[in-house]
């Protein structure tokens, strides 16, 4: 493709990329492309993906290139070199300081000079000088679809070792980013478990917490790894929450007639213990890239 200078072809190819990002990243082909093509695929504007999972990734491509050369446990500093200015095409600036902390504190593949810029960009949006990252957002359309309106009546306990979920089959191939999850009735922390599920088998599993302030408007919870969906597949949504009371939501008569809402059914399903179903509960929205808005 890009040795016989084949351009329509590589068009294709990166846009299949672009919109399957999560796939491709970890698939074992993946850790055998060249450095440029590697280059070409983290430089994309569009990714279905975290930077998160793009740097993780790019890592993992570097160790097994070098243990091709027979390099079998390489230092951070020969995981950078590998890399070289692969790494700068990584939007680190474009993640909260929390997120950036979390993925570098204890990592020696960023130098503490370029660690200092990054943070000082994501506390000030001020770009120092040394600054080489890309400081851009990918362009990536997220469509929220709700299926919940927060209820003034009924608030949602939590007691340990239960669960909220939700059934939904999609009418077409989409990618779940992240859910829309009710927080606390007043200020409070909740430790969140999301699991994505296919029959009874785990497809993806994210552990995080989220602060709110009282609001009643729903909190975005992102999934550790974006999940394509196919279309025409039913899956299940599992939410593990513990903390104090949330609010909760009622059926949305507005967001059922909706043209997003229309493109998934929802299910009431067994593996809730919490009392979430189709008409009430928690889980009021989703957070997807349909194949419409991808690239």
């Amino acid at each position: 493709m890009v040795l016989f200078g084949e351009d329509k072809l590589k068009r294709k190819c990166l846009n299949f990329v672009s919109y399957t990002a999560a796939l491709v990243f970890n698939s074992e082909g993946f850790k055998g492309v060249s450095r440029d093509v590697l280059k070409m695929i983290v430089s994309l504007k569009t990714l279905t993906t975290t930077e998160k999972h793009i740097f993780q990734s790019c890592v993992r491509w570097a160790k097994h290139q070098l243990l091709e050369l027979g390099n079998k446990d390489p230092s951070d500093e020969e995981i950078r070199e590998k890399l070289g200015d692969v790494l700068y095409e990584i939007r680190f600036p474009t993640m909260t300081s929390e997120e950036f902390a979390a993925l570098t504190a204890h990592s020696k593949i960023l130098t503490a000079d370029e660690k200092h810029d990054v943070y000082v960009y994501t506390v000030s949006k001020e770009k120092l000088e040394g600054l080489k990252f890309v400081t851009d957002r990918r362009f990536v359309k997220e469509v929220v679809i709700k299926r919940l309106t927060v209820s003034d009546v009924t608030h949602w306990n939590y007691i340990s070792g239960r669960c909220d979920a939700i059934a939904f089959e999609t009418k077409e191939t989409m990618i779940l980013t992240g859910v829309g999850l009710y927080g606390g009735i007043q200020k409070s922390t909740h430790y969140i478990t999301l699991r994505l599920l296919k029959g009874d088998s785990t497809v993806s599993e994210t552990n995080t917490k989220m602060t709110s302030n009282g609001s009643k408007t729903p909190i975005r919870v992102g999934l550790e790894k974006p999940v394509v969906i196919p279309a025409n597949s039913r899956h299940t949504l599992v939410a593990v929450i513990s903390g104090s009371t949330t609010w909760s939501g009622l059926i949305s008569v507005n967001g059922s007639g909706s043209e997003q809402y229309r493109k998934i059914v929802f299910y009431s399903t067994e593996h809730t213990t919490n009392g979430t179903d189709v008409n009430r509960g928690q889980i009021p929205e989703l957070y997807v890239i349909l194949s419409t808005t991808g690239t």
